[in-house]
């Protein structure tokens, strides 16, 4: 380990679970149904393709959503495992293609294949139906179809196809009037899907709700009950209402539920279905769904930590710091150029850019688009992870991360995605914490320092010839150690 990480780290739990993923794919196909059942699962393995990028997986994701447009069938649906075409499954494929299109344009046939589909199973009166319901058994009703709509409404946007968004809204208003719709009365991971969806479509007042049963049944331990009136345990559902949580700002209640998956996680990175007396939900396989959104829950406990934090941030920083000068010395002049600034925050440095180079285009990128939202006018911004940088390869001339890879949990990954932007030739500087001088200050769970040479080997790997050196910051007018400048340029 040539990093620091906390002992409570939640790196090593993620890197488990998408070592769990990896280990669960079926070669040259998709993601199986669970440790004991080797056999792929489409509607698993489309809507990992999302969390997979959120990962930094992306080159698995596109080799997942290019197998799975061998698997739709003629009328564009797909199907689960007994071979039966589901609306919940091509809807879940939907949202695995809709991220992998920017990067393979060969799906959006299949995309809108699948769309015009699920189309075709909306009900005059606006419900969403599908060709079977065997699977649902007594767990789950057509509720769950709501977990489609967003995917529907993206598409429609993405595709310039607006029939897909009204048909989306349609569904929606449908399933508004059911007085149940918000009810607890179905397996905590399928209620989860219904209200996940409803807050995805901005009906936060029934979300809250529907949380406000949930948050009421959470125990001490931070699980929640698979039913209202069981004791054991669906890990799924106790992973999605943490994402949940998250985004509706119910931070204990979120912290806790992951704190509790974090101790039951398997030494294997997966999860069985259920836990307790009389569990009955997968209780003996460990199901890939599970990690899906055990890995998604984390992302948003990330993401929603630097919302929550806005007020650390500063707008602001003198043109003296050793961390400005070192960018302004290394770059040169700007004049022409594209540049960005990965992790960004509120824009402090790229405001001095600004000023320096008024003829330089700009970019900003921060997985906090409330912080985002401080940043000068001028400035392209774009909300998003360091590990999934939605710029094409060669973009940008130069590229700067300031304090932001030590948040980027999978750093390999993230130093990968900044140099696959940057032309060649381009010029990259990472500046961050150097890991001897651990202990000066107080650490995220998430946040990492580094050994200066293993960050030059990284670089090195991916086309960058580098070097590094301390330098000053804030108010020293000489280096202590803290900080590190990792420079290169790309061969």
């Amino acid at each position: 380990m040539f990093w620091f990480r906390n002992e409570k780290s939640i790196i090593l739990n993620c890197e488990k679970g998408i070592r769990w993923i990896k280990a669960n794919a079926i070669s040259e196909q998709g993601i199986a149904v669970n440790s004991k059942r080797k056999i792929p699962y489409l509607e698993v393995t489309g809507y990992t393709i999302p969390t997979l990028y959120q990962w930094g997986e992306k080159e698995f994701a596109k080799d997942l959503a290019l197998w799975l447009l061998t698997q739709q069938n003629n009328d564009g649906s797909f199907s689960a495992p007994d071979g039966v075409p589901y609306t919940f499954d091509t809807g879940q494929v939907i949202r695995g293609f809709i991220v992998a299109l920017d990067d393979l344009p060969e799906v959006e046939q299949s995309l809108r294949k699948a769309c015009n589909w699920v189309l075709t199973q909306t009900q005059p009166d606006g419900r969403l139906s599908t060709p079977s319901t065997k699977m649902w058994g007594n767990i789950a009703d057509d509720r769950i179809h709501l977990y489609v709509l967003s995917s529907l409404i993206e598409a429609g946007e993405k595709l310039n196809e607006p029939k897909y968004i009204d048909a989306a809204y349609r569904v929606l208003e449908y399933y508004k009037n059911r007085k149940d719709l918000v009810e607890f009365n179905a397996l905590s991971h399928f209620y989860a899907y219904i209200i996940e969806a409803l807050y995805d479509l901005g009906e936060i007042e029934l979300v809250k709700v529907g949380m406000e049963q949930v948050a009421a049944l959470q125990k001490k331990d931070g699980s929640v009950p698979a039913h209202k009136d069981v004791s054991w345990i669906c890990s799924t559902g106790v992973a999605q209402f943490a994402v949940i949580g998250y985004k509706l700002g119910m931070r204990e209640f979120a912290d806790k539920a992951i704190n509790y998956l974090e101790k039951i996680q398997n030494r294997t990175g997966g999860f069985y279905g259920s836990y307790g007396r009389r569990a009955n939900y997968f209780s003996k396989e460990e199901i890939s769904w599970a990690v899906k959104f055990f890995l998604d829950a984390h992302y948003w406990k990330i993401k929603t930590a630097f919302n929550k934090e806005v007020n650390l941030f500063p707008e602001s920083i003198e043109a003296e710091d050793g961390r400005v000068q070192e960018i302004l010395s290394f770059f040169g002049s700007l004049d022409g150029k594209k540049v960005i600034e990965i992790g960004c925050g509120k824009g402090r440095f790229l405001r001095i850019l600004k000023k320096r180079f008024p003829n330089t285009q700009l970019y900003g990128l921060d997985i906090s688009e409330t912080l985002l939202n401080f940043c000068p006018e001028g400035i392209e911004t774009l909300c998003g992870s360091i590990l999934n940088i939605r710029y094409p390869d060669a973009f940008f001339d130069c590229v700067y991360c300031v304090e932001a890879l030590e948040h980027a949990l999978m750093t390999k990954s993230a130093i990968k995605e900044m140099v696959r932007i940057l032309k060649p030739g381009g010029k990259i500087i990472i500046i961050d914490k150097n890991i001897a001088k651990l202990g000066v200050l107080k650490l995220k769970p998430w946040e990492q320092w580094f050994k200066p040479e293993e960050i030059i080997k990284i670089l090195n790997k991916y086309g960058v010839k580098a070097h590094y050196k301390p330098i000053a910051y804030g108010k020293l007018s000489h280096p202590d150690g803290l900080f590190i400048a990792w420079e290169g340029v790309k061969i």
